[in-house]
């Protein structure tokens, strides 16, 4: 049996911290000077890092993309989904590809997967404009389903959304006659959930408002089979709620509700299901967030709500693919058209450029000028020598829009983008810009000219359960040692000791950045830990989810990102190479007991259940919430670090038909199935 990993700690400072890692200098003449390799992060890390972060310096992590089997692709992602839908125990992998067509991975076992895509599905099913999905057996019939969400072509148009019913291993798909398709939603991410308490789960189709007057449902309940749309059981104030999360922040055995909300007004919604129809809670403060991580950070018996946050990008959105790339992403509206936009930057090599719209066809070769002639390149991808210009064309008249390419003196290069009025047809509707760089030689003193670059990094915000009101608390724990610009996040014990640790994916608007590991030191503060344990990432496309599993069955967590986020402002260029990246947890000596519910009166998933595990004085919590979050789904099978105890002292259940069920004396390093006493 492996021992646990030495903890070391360092003291670093900022000329050695983790921007300098994997950035050079940027400065801008309105900001300072700061990093773009985390996203234009300058501001709020220097501020962090010119005193002491300490740092643990252990590997938790290795990563085992290529020989998974997870390698090869490269494109656009939206999320992925953990499920075991061949029943072997193993979970299962499915991805949405986004604009791409889906694929289905199923567990070899030791960590290898094989795609499975054309066995399973009907191809005619995997097409389209897909965003989150889930599994869960929504029919009680042992056999895990599928729920893939879809978009509404534009926000104007209509799309089905897809129902995949399992029928012994093939997935089915039967969203209309089963009454979910919800052609007008522009749906985003699921969430399954029993919202009327009839053992029976119902399903929450997140979505943001369409940019018409039409108003499709949220919530369809279940009834004899099918589906009917529910959505006065749980009201939204917004008309856009992209995604909510299942958890447990009061006594009773009904479980909570947050929503995040888009638009005017309040940015987050807590709903107690208790009441029909659900009634709004106010447990938390306003606070904007990308994704919410529910756990009981301090072992008190509460469920806590970790939020990872960024702030939007400006109208230059900056970032490092590595010394020799630069991705740059433009934002263009009426109101910004007549402010200069542009940046610069220094490098001696021979460059090659990409340059493209948000979608196919918005630019074509013509609107790119180069020099003072104002020559256009044969296509939107060509190579530039340092020598091969000096100056820049002058912006051109007309309705197109344009980037203008040329250098001041050698080595020194400048990049602006100019648009007239007439390029957004009467609408307000942003256009986006993209150009992406690689060098010969290293990119050196990027500069976004004017006040075009902003500070992307945003404090994340922890609030600890006080007796059922949740109070702010991240700068006391920890978790903003390091401040990053985080669009995703996911709890878990990752070192088996007994405690939530955190994992956090970092990304600006146009390119990742680092992965953020912050460790619980059993007392609910977190520390900082060096290149994320050994799952820091790759600095590619744009980040999207992370999710976790325990993919080899070795009672450890283990760790799978995507980076392919391609959604909004990133949708295009910065998302086109995307990645996987699966992190096998290396383990160590601690022990872990793993549980699979079986309701019978409650829903079969068991989800809304709570459950406690108590060894050596320790009592641990955890909310059978499906595994659902912003973009993704952790594999629903929960997990416990039991550090060296050898033995648990009680598993108590807490089942949502009010079945309360206690075991002793239980035996670690298993995973075992509860199965819910009655019918």
């Amino acid at each position: 049996m492996n021992t646990p990993p030495t903890k070391t700690t360092h003291c670093k400072r900022f000329s050695d911290g983790l921007c300098a890692a994997w950035s050079r200098p940027f400065h801008s003449p309105t900001r300072g000077k700061g990093t773009i390799g985390w996203g234009m992060a300058a501001v709020a890390a220097i501020s962090l890092l010119t005193g002491c972060t300490r740092e643990l310096d252990v590997t938790i992590f290795n990563d085992v993309t290529d020989k998974s089997g997870l390698g090869n692709y490269v494109g656009m992602t939206h999320g992925a989904a953990w499920g075991d839908y061949d029943n072997d125990g193993q979970p299962d992998l499915y991805v949405t590809n986004h604009l791409r067509q889906a694929m289905l991975f199923r567990n070899l076992g030791g960590g290898r997967f094989a795609d499975v895509t054309a066995e399973v599905f009907n191809s005619k099913d995997l097409g389209g404009d897909k965003h989150g999905a889930a599994w869960a057996d929504f029919n009680n019939d042992g056999q895990l389903d599928l729920v893939q969400l879809t978009g509404a072509i534009q926000g104007v148009g209509v799309e089905p959304k897809r129902l995949f019913v399992n029928e012994g291993g093939k997935l089915v798909e039967r969203a209309v006659e089963l009454g979910v398709d919800n052609p007008p939603g522009r749906t985003r991410m699921p969430l399954w959930l029993d919202i009327d308490h009839d053992g029976k789960l119902d399903l929450f189709q997140g979505a943001e408002a369409r940019f018409d007057d039409l108003t499709p449902p949220f919530l369809f309940a279940q009834q004899d089979g099918r589906f009917a749309d529910a959505t006065a059981l749980l009201q939204p104030d917004s008309r856009s709620a992209p995604f909510c999360v299942l958890t447990a922040l009061n006594d009773d055995r009904y479980p909570e509700v947050v929503c995040r909300l888009m638009g005017q007004g309040r940015p987050v919604q807590v709903f107690d299901t208790s009441a029909s129809p659900a009634r709004t809670l106010d447990l938390l403060p306003n606070s904007a967030f990308e994704d919410v991580a529910a756990g009981d950070f301090d072992n008190d018996g509460r469920i806590d709500l970790f939020m990872a946050r960024k702030n939007s990008g400006g109208r230059v959105a900056l970032a490092r693919g590595g010394e020799n790339e630069l991705t740059a992403q433009i934002e263009l509206t009426p109101k910004n058209v007549a402010e200069p936009t542009a940046f610069r930057f220094r490098s001696r090599g021979t460059l090659s450029l990409t340059v493209a719209g948000q979608h196919d066809g918005e630019l074509e070769p013509t609107d790119v000028k180069l020099g003072p002639a104002g020559t256009s390149p044969a296509s939107l991808v060509f190579d530039l020598a340092t020598d091969a210009m000096r100056g820049l064309p002058q912006p051109p008249g007309g309705a197109r829009p344009a980037v203008l390419v040329g250098s001041h003196k050698p080595g020194q290069w400048q990049i602006e983008f100019h648009a007239r009025p007439e390029v957004f047809g009467g609408k307000a509707k942003p256009r986006y810009i993209n150009v992406r760089i690689h060098s010969t030689e290293a990119i050196e003193d990027v500069e976004a000219l004017g006040d075009g670059a902003k500070d992307e990094t945003a404090p994340a915000r922890l609030f600890m359960n006080r007796e059922g009101k949740l109070v702010e608390e991240g700068d006391k724990r920890g978790v903003n040692e390091i401040s990053i610009s985080a669009v995703n996040a996911v709890a878990g014990d990752f070192d088996n000791d007994m405690d939530l640790d955190i994992f956090v994916l970092g990304s600006g608007d146009a390119g990742k950045t680092p992965n953020l590991l912050l460790l619980n030191n059993g007392k609910g503060k977190f520390e900082v830990v060096r290149n994320a344990g050994g799952a820091a990432g790759r600095l590619v496309g744009v980040g999207d989810s992370v999710t976790t599993a325990d993919i080899d069955g070795d009672g450890f967590l283990d760790i799978l990102t995507t980076s392919g986020g391609s959604m909004g402002r990133s949708l295009g260029l910065p998302s086109d190479n995307g990645r996987y990246q699966l992190f096998r947890n290396v383990g160590n000596g601690n022990h872990w007991i793993m549980i699979d519910l079986e309701g019978t009166t409650t829903n079969r998933d068991g989800i809304g259940a709570v459950v406690r595990v108590t060894a050596g004085g320790v009592t641990q919590m955890r909310v059978q919430d499906g595994g659902i979050h912003e973009r993704g789904q952790n594999h629903a099978r929960l997990h416990f670090g039991l550090a060296k105890h050898t033995q648990v002292d009680k598993i108590t259940v807490q089942w949502p038909s009010g079945v309360v069920q206690e075991l002793q004396g239980v035996k670690p390093d298993q995973v075992l199935k509860i199965k819910e006493p009655g019918a």
